[in-house]
């Protein structure tokens, strides 16, 4: 049953409430996800950083094992190559490592596994790379800023613009997004809003 006094406030009144209320209700919503995005999003690789990379999810609890070729031996690339790929400074100077294989991928919203096997019988290895399919669902930490120039209903303009994606349903990512448009007449519009974008 509805309250006498709810229903003797004018229409467009309980519309500002409602519209408070689920504004209310979105920006506290959008503050969570944002705040799980900043403090739980993993730590990149510097870039131009030679790191050890991690094992992949479905081998990584199982043991490694002793394997010696039946014949032949295993193929490096000679000693320069490691200059070339400019890794750290400790493995060049140590003839004990060498490059069995190296890869470079391409940055893509599917993950990629990447597997070295060895021929057990010759000691020649082949390096793999699977593009793994893109998850059911996933938290996405990606985020952009620009300022684009341009004309808005005939006049000049410049628009700020900022996204942060926030998660992902395979090929269809959600996230926030705000605009500002600066007039040259003075005039300013902005939009803040939740959507979703589908990315190929």
């Amino acid at each position: 049953m509805s309250s006498p006094l709810f229903n003797e406030t004018p229409s467009f009144f309980r519309a500002s409430l409602v519209q408070a209320f689920l504004l209310g209700l979105l920006l506290l919503v959008l503050g969570i996800l944002l705040w799980h995005n900043f403090t739980q999003s993993p730590q990149k690789p510097a870039v131009g950083v030679q790191v050890a990379a991690t094992p992949a999810p479905p081998v990584k609890d199982i043991p490694k094992v002793s394997l010696k070729p039946k014949s032949g031996s295993v193929r490096v690339y000679a000693s320069r190559a490691k200059i070339k790929l400019d890794l750290p400074a400790e493995i060049i100077k140590d003839d004990n490592q060498q490059v069995i294989e190296s890869t470079q991928v391409k940055s893509d919203d599917h993950r990629q596994t990447i597997t070295t096997v060895i021929n057990a019988d010759t000691g020649e290895t082949q390096t793999l790379v699977r593009r793994d399919p893109l998850p059911w669902l996933a938290w996405d930490y990606r985020g952009s800023i620009g300022a684009y120039a341009g004309l808005k209903n005939g006049e000049p303009a410049v628009r700020v613009e900022a996204k942060q994606n926030l998660i992902q349903l395979k090929a269809v990512h959600v996230g926030v997004v705000a605009s500002l448009d600066q007039r040259t007449s003075g005039q300013q519009d902005y939009f803040v809003g939740v959507g979703a974008e589908y990315r190929w």
